[in-house]
């Protein structure tokens, strides 16, 4: 039997409505990323120059690379909204992962002027100043950074956004970060080793670089059409399961995932009787399509429908 596509009927009004909501929330948050962003590079830049601490102002630089970065999520998730047209029939959801990779390379750069920076200062150290400022702007910076990436990750979650899910990942290193400068520095004022200084400069460079790496091999995977996760795909698969120990069909294959954004496209093929009249079959498929629909929030299926194979 020729297999016989069967695509997603149109989208009821309410689930639209959920979308956009989704999207909405999506959207703000990345603008409260991006004004938080701006805040602590200015804080910490203040700080650094008063203090003249090579580490202050290496955080202030990644928190620059932020403004950047969350910038452009925040313009891919509004551009990744847009529904499909003639030249893009699948949507622009990739604009997601296009602004994921984006900031790897930004994030990235960014850890290369820290590296340089702090071996600068570990081969010509100098002596720190205003210890109240900088150590205060580091606490505060890693309190406000902390409460960033618990916002960024609830919305994240609700909104199936990658590119949100990006930020909140490099936010989190930014604690760590902040933490770690925060005692070196204290720990320069308390030792008058002003070596340490550089040397925290390139640890927190280690981190940045690290969050670049992870983010661009996630933005990169999904412009490559990588798979839906794993526990997307063994969702997928306990459906197919269970509607063949039903009975409803008779076994699938060729099960093809990939994920662009928050959507994840579903290809697989359904074995059905030969006898099976079409009209039958295809109210099978909008059955199968619904049921793996209700596992994963954001799908487009397609299913094609074969006759059941003599072999396996």
């Amino acid at each position: 039997m020729t297999p016989q596509p069967t695509s997603s009927a149109e989208e009821p009004s309410q689930e639209v409505s959920a979308s956009c909501a989704r999207a909405g929330s999506a959207q703000r948050a990345g603008k409260i990323a991006v004004a938080t962003a701006v805040a602590l590079a200015l804080g910490k830049l203040l700080a650094g120059i008063l203090g003249n601490s090579a580490a202050v102002m290496a955080s202030a630089v990644d928190s620059l690379m932020d403004v950047f970065a969350s910038s452009a999520n925040t313009l891919a998730i509004h551009l990744a909204e847009a529904g499909p047209d003639r030249e893009h029939a699948f949507g622009h959801a990739k604009f997601e992962a296009l602004a994921t990779a984006a900031q790897g390379l930004l994030v990235g750069g960014s850890a290369v002027y820290l590296f340089v920076e702090g071996f600068q200062r570990v081969l010509h150290p100098e002596p720190l100043r205003l210890a109240a400022v900088t150590l205060g702007t580091m606490a505060a910076s890693a309190v406000s950074t902390l409460v960033l990436v618990a916002f960024l990750k609830s919305v994240a979650k609700k909104s199936g956004s990658k590119a949100l899910a990006g930020d909140a990942l490099h936010y989190s290193t930014d604690v760590w970060a902040n933490l770690a400068v925060l005692g070196g520095v204290g720990l320069t004022y308390a030792t008058h080793i002003d070596r340490i200084d550089g040397v925290l400069s390139i640890v927190v460079a280690g981190y940045v670089l690290w969050s670049a790496v992870h983010l661009l091999r996630a933005g990169v995977g999904e412009l490559l059409d990588a798979a839906a996760s794993p526990e997307q795909v063994a969702a997928i698969e306990g459906v197919l399961a269970t509607l063949q120990a039903e009975g409803t069909i008779q076994g699938h294959h060729e099960l093809r995932t990939r994920a662009a954004g928050r959507m994840v496209f579903v290809d697989v093929h359904i074995e059905l009787p030969g006898e099976m009249k079409l009209s039958r079959a295809h109210h099978i498929s909008d059955d199968v399509l619904m049921k793996i629909r209700n596992v994963l929030d954001q799908a487009d299926v397609l299913i094609h429908l074969d006759s059941e194979r003599d072999q396996p």
